[in-house]
């Protein structure tokens, strides 16, 4: 048997029916990668990078499966596709989705393969990440920048705004 590996995803959609997409992609990231152990609250945040009318949902796992890095991103970017997720314009860098699914971290490995860079890259640079993270996962220490999570959002200087979904303003839906 194969061992398993502990990887930590972020799930993101701003396309309606924005929770149902989420819904989905955990169920097909359960069928298709392996048990998932945990999961953070939901999470709204303003779309970064670019604008967009609606507001980003966010979700934390952490998941133990079986897959290598590689096999992993093809997996993730399969469930993408499956959830509707369609290749963005040429000389765009970010854009509306159903979802996104990001790879923060495997095990404490550090990966770097053409098409994937593990821990994610801009993690430490954006509270809708480290949010959810730091609730399923606060004393998780980042491989490269030797602090744990916890640490890491409190040295954020992103100044977008996150916030349980369930205290979303009514104005960000």
């Amino acid at each position: 048997m194969a061992k398993n590996h502990r990887v930590f995803l972020l799930l993101g959609s701003n396309i309606h029916p924005r929770e149902a997409w989420l819904e989905k992609a955990e169920r097909l990231v359960s069928s298709m990668l392996g048990d998932v152990i945990r999961g953070s609250s939901l999470y709204g945040s303003e779309p970064w990078g670019f604008e967009a009318e609606v507001a980003f949902l966010n979700k934390a796992l952490c998941v133990e499966t079986s897959l290598e890095p590689l096999d992993l991103l093809g997996k993730t970017q399969e469930i993408e596709r499956m959830s509707g997720r369609t290749k963005k314009p040429a000389g765009t860098r970010y854009v509306s989705r159903t979802l996104d699914i990001d790879i923060l971290f495997y095990d404490d490995r550090v990966v770097r393969l053409p098409g994937l860079m593990v821990p994610h890259p801009r993690m430490a640079d954006r509270r809708f990440a480290l949010l959810p993270l730091v609730e399923i996962a606060p004393d998780k220490v980042h491989p490269v920048l030797k602090r744990n999570i916890r640490q890491l959002l409190s040295e954020c200087r992103d100044e977008g705004k996150v916030w349980k979904y369930k205290e979303m303003p009514f104005h960000a839906v």
